[in-house]
Parts: C-alpha cells; sequence; structure tokens
C-alpha cells in the first residue's frame, strides 16, 4: 500500500533531493511543466489546455497522506481503503466497525462526517520563480509568505502555500479550495480491500478492492462538481492503452549524489528499518494485551508494517549494484557535460564529507558533541554550498527537461497498461475476479487470503473474467495512493493503489522495465459495487444515470 512513510516516522535526511533527466515515461511532472514533445512523438497526444484544467480541478489531495478525484457531478469523491482507513477507524466504534465490515451510507441511512479529515483542491499555480530570484536569499521566505497570504481568504475556504521546486531553481504559489465536510459514503470490508494481507502488500499480481467513496459538503449540500469530475468508463483500462495519473507525490530523493546514496544504503535506511522493526514488534505486544488495544492500534500498526516493507525495498535497491552504478555514472555524465572544475570539486567535498562523517558515527571513542557538531555543519555549510553548485550545473545543462523531485503537490504522470518480466516469468498486465477465487480456495480461505461471506455468497453472481486489478509504466510514489487512472478523454479507468516489489526503490529512481504502479479496475470496482454489495444508488451514480438525492 502506497503512503506517505513520513507520516509515520521521522526520518533523518542528510542533504537535499534534484531533479534528474527522464525517461520516457520517466516523471512526476508539475502540470505547467509536462515535456509535451515526447508525448506527441511517442504517443501522438497533446493534452489542451483545457484539459489539463479539467484534470487538475478533478483531482484532490487528502491531507491524511493520499490523493482522490471527483467523480460525480455531485460532490462524490473516490480514494483508496487504505487512504480513508484513518477516517473509518475514527468513526468505528467496536459494536460499529466499519474498517472490518465495510461501511454503506445506503444501509445505515447516512453519510457519516469524517473526523478531522480535509480535502485540497488545487484552482490555480502561480509561477512567482522571477520575483522570488530577483531578492536575496535571506528574504525569499518572508517574501514568500506574504504572497501566500494575500491570496488566502477564509469565507471562500482559500489558502496558499509556497512550493520550492528544482532545489530552488523555481518557485510556484498554489491556491487552493479547502473542503472540510467530508463524508463516508461507501467503503468495502478491510479483508477484501487489503486482500492478502501484508505478504501480499507490495507484490503482483494482486486481487483487492482497494476503494472507499465519499462526499464532499459545503453550506450542508453537496458540492457541484459538474464542470470538473471524472466521467466512468465501464470498461476500463486496457492492455497497452496510454494512461495519466493525476496525484500527489508524497517525496523523491531521485537526485541525491551517489555518495549521498551510499550513505543511505550503508547507513540512514539500515537504521530505519531496525527502529521500524522495534516499533512494529511493541505494537505487536500492545495489541496483544487486550481486544480493546487491538482495535485502538490497528490502524497505526498497518501503517508501520506498510513502511517497514517501503524501506526493507529501498534498502535492497541501494544494495543493487547495477542500479547505484547508473547513478554513479548519472553524476559523472553531469560532471563532464558542465565542463567546470568547481562541479568536480563539489561531487568531490560532499563524498569526502559523507565518508567522513559516516567513520565519526561509527567511531565509538568519538563525543557525541562532536557528531552533533559536524552534523550540523554537513547540514549547513557544507551540503548547501555544494548542492547549490550541483544544482545550477544541471539546470545549466538538462533545464526543465528534467522533473522536480516529489514535494505531495499535484503531479500528472503518464504510461502504457504493460506486463513486465520477473526472471523468466510474464506478469500479466490484469487479474480477474476469477483469480481472486482461486486464490482464495488455494489457501483453503485462511487468513489472509479469506473472503468475506457475502463475498462467498456472491461467487454464482460475479463474472469472473471481470478485470480486478491491472499494472501499468506511470511514475508514482507514496502519497499517490486514490490517484484517478484516466484515459485519453480524462475519463476514469482505475485506482491507483500500489506499486510491485520492484518499485519501492522508486525513492532514489525508476526503472521502466519493471517499476509498475498497481491500480483497480474501474470495471473491477463496478462489478463488485453492482454484483457483490447491491450498491445500485451508488453504480447509478458513478455511471451518470442518475442524480444523488440528498
Amino acid at each position: 500500500m502506497l503512503i506517505q512513510l513520513t507520516r509515520l516516522i521521522a526520518v533523518m535526511v542528510i542533504g537535499v533531493t534534484l531533479p534528474v533527466v527522464s525517461m520516457p515515461d520517466e516523471g512526476m511532472w508539475p502540470f505547467d511543466g509536462l515535456p509535451l514533445k515526447e508525448l506527441k512523438e511517442k504517443y501522438n497526444f497533446e493534452p489542451t489546455p483545457a484539459w489539463l484544467e479539467h484534470v487538475r480541478l478533478g483531482s484532490v489531495r487528502f491531507d491524511t497522506g493520499g490523493s482522490g478525484s471527483f467523480v460525480s457531478p455531485n460532490g462524490l469523491v473516490m480514494t483508496n481503503h487504505h487512504v480513508a482507513l484513518e477516517t473509518l477507524q475514527k468513526v468505528s466504534t467496536q459494536e460499529k466497525d466499519w474498517v472490518k465490515d465495510g461501511f454503506s451510507s445506503r444501509m445505515f441511512g447516512s453519510e457519516v462526517k469524517g473526523t478531522d479529515l480535509t480535502l485540497r483542491q488545487l484552482i490555480e499555480v502561480k509561477n512567482v520563480t522571477k520575483e522570488v530570484l530577483a531578492v536575496a536569499e535571506e528574504q525569499r521566505k518572508e517574501l514568500l509568505e506574504g504572497m501566500c497570504e494575500k491570496l488566502k481568504d477564509d469565507a471562500k475556504h482559500i489558502v496558499a502555500d509556497p512550493v520550492v521546486l528544482y532545489d530552488g531553481g523555481e518557485f510556484r504559489i498554489h491556491v487552493y479550495h479547502i473542503f472540510d465536510d467530508v463524508r463516508v459514503v461507501f467503503a468495502p470490508e478491510k479483508q477484501v480491500a487489503f486482500f492478502g494481507g501484508d505478504p501480499d502488500n507490495f507484490t503482483y499480481p494482486r486481487f483487492d478492492l482497494d476503494c472507499a467513496f465519499f462526499r464532499v459538503y459545503e453550506d450542508d449540500k453537496p458540492v457541484d462538481s459538474s464542470k470538473f469530475y471524472f466521467k466512468w468508463n465501464a470498461e476500463g483500462a486496457k492492455t497497452d492503452e496510454l494512461i495519466f495519473v493525476s496525484g500527489h507525490p508524497g517525496k523523491t530523493e531521485r537526485a541525491l549524489t551517489y555518495a549521498e546514496m551510499e550513505f543511505h544504503r550503508d547507513l540512514n535506511v539500515p537504521r530505519i528499518v531496525k527502529q521500524l522493526h522495534t516499533m512494529r514488534d511493541n505494537m505487536k505486544k500492545k495489541m496483544a494485551e487486550s481486544s480493546e488495544q487491538a482495535f485502538k492500534l490497528r490502524d497505526e500498526f498497518f501503517g508501520i508494517e506498510n513502511s517497514l516493507k517501503a524501506y526493507e525495498g529501498h534498502l535492497a535497491g541501494l544494495r543493487d549494484p547495477e542500479m547505484m552504478g547508473k547513478m554513479k555514472a548519472r553524476d559523472e555524465e553531469l560532471i563532464e557535460k558542465s565542463g567546470k572544475p568547481e562541479v568536480k570539486a563539489a561531487f568531490d567535498e560532499i563524498e569526502k564529507a559523507m565518508a567522513d562523517f559516516q567513520a565519526m558515527i561509527g567511531d565509538k571513542k568519538a563525543k557525541m558533541a562532536d557528531r552533533q557538531k559536524f552534523q550540523k555543519s554537513l547540514q549547513e555549510e557544507i551540503l548547501p554550498k555544494n548542492k547549490a553548485i550541483i544544482t545550477k550545473a544541471r539546470f545549466d545543462t538538462y533545464g526543465t527537461a528534467m522533473y522536480p523531485d516529489a514535494t505531495f503537490t499535484l503531479r500528472l504522470s503518464y504510461g502504457t497498461v504493460k506486463e513486465y518480466s520477473a526472471g523468466t516469468t510474464r506478469v500479466p498486465p490484469k487479474t480477474t475476479f476469477n483469480g481472486l477465487y482461486e486464490r482464495n480456495a488455494a489457501f483453503d480461505n485462511e487468513s489472509p487470503f479469506d473472503l468475506p461471506q457475502r463475498w462467498l455468497d456472491a461467487k454464482s453472481k460475479i463474472k469472473l473474467n471481470t478485470p480486478i486489478n491491472f499494472i501499468c509504466t506511470a511514475d508514482i510514489i507514496g502519497g499517490n495512493s486514490g490517484s484517478p487512472i484516466l484515459n485519453r478523454n480524462a475519463e476514469l479507468v482505475g485506482l491507483v493503489f500500489d506499486g510491485n516489489i520492484e518499485s519501492l526503490p522508486g525513492n532514489y529512481w525508476f526503472d521502466e522495465r519493471v517499476n509498475r504502479c498497481v491500480a483497480v479496475h474501474s470495471a473491477g470496482m463496478m462489478e463488485a459495487i453492482q454484483a457483490v454489495y447491491g450498491e445500485a444508488a451508488l453504480a447509478k451514480e458513478l455511471l451518470g444515470m442518475t442524480s444523488a438525492k440528498q
């Protein structure tokens, strides 16, 4: 499951991130910086300003750490069950456990308001690079804050945030409409949303109905989203089809220098993995104390297990000599193309500083005060000074042909529905309900491959050849959970919920050969909503056959 890992653990990050030159289907692109030439040449597609505005306004950010989208004219929003999980946990009780049993506003008679839940819709992007770069560096933060304050309008639920791209090479202000009355409409049982549990997490093939639906209200009425919602494509994504992911990737560190990645490999990430192991084990013991503790802590425990698997994937990637070799070659290419001695000197100084810091950490005789002093110097002096040189060289060499690192702001990725190879095994581009029931039967309906009784009872009603999950080459990371997957017509064909195990090093790089975004298929969601849950009104609203009456 893809979530924002920074919500679960405070991570020591040495250095800042920089963008890298993109591969054909690589990149989490700002809406005002898309590689339009590449899209035209490779896919014969040119997004119009109207298309881009529609996709931008149809996308929302869950401030709990995920993405979502409007999917009806009546304020209906779709996201993942695991993005909704925190909200479902807060509105549940042990007597009414809507995480375990699922939630239906049809069955319970009303839509339940989420607790501490806000959504953001990006209504405007202002490029303020020229104004910000015109003032001294120490004045920029104050200038950006002042600009944002002028755009803020509490009465209209409007806020503005500064966004720094390309490590200070460019600056934006994102203006958001804030929605704080968000109500639960429908969510399946957690067991079917997270079928296969932790063993299947970050793997593929998958068979998960990881979706949930909310409705956005203002003045106690559903908002009018008729001008920007995504129409439901009942057939869903097809093999080799061009698709787009519009979402909010949380954070990437793809242009750390090779020396910084070595530090992450040898010290930083192993420490995080060890810490997460300890947190998981301690929480498991606490949950075993009572059913009340198990109920209270299950959402947090799920997040820790998810983060642990993700960081173990980061570490496996950093220990891959082939990919690390490519990162080293990338640095060397920049040094050569820039042709400036100060650029090589900057890389060399960072390499020496990282080696010295690691040696000091490993020296049992070194005093804690000395380590802290060196770390402060590294973070405040050595890295900023040298990264500024590297950033300028990279920007001068490649410009905005490269994408900036993810910042939990709206980005657009693209790719195709495509299989891949795991060793000598071909991995199919889609899975079906037939595969779900076969996997359930192969494990004799034992946890975590068990199905709710209603799913066992409904098997004869389901068209078993209907796709439930699929994969595509779109570039994603934690925070993209709940992102809509769209076709050329901006119709909804899927819902991002995970990456495959090979994609976990995506924090550091993108490998198009094996990186795959894992998604719920729109046809599969509709089949389940109708055949398993009997949610006729929800199905009609999604298919545009009726209007919701609230």
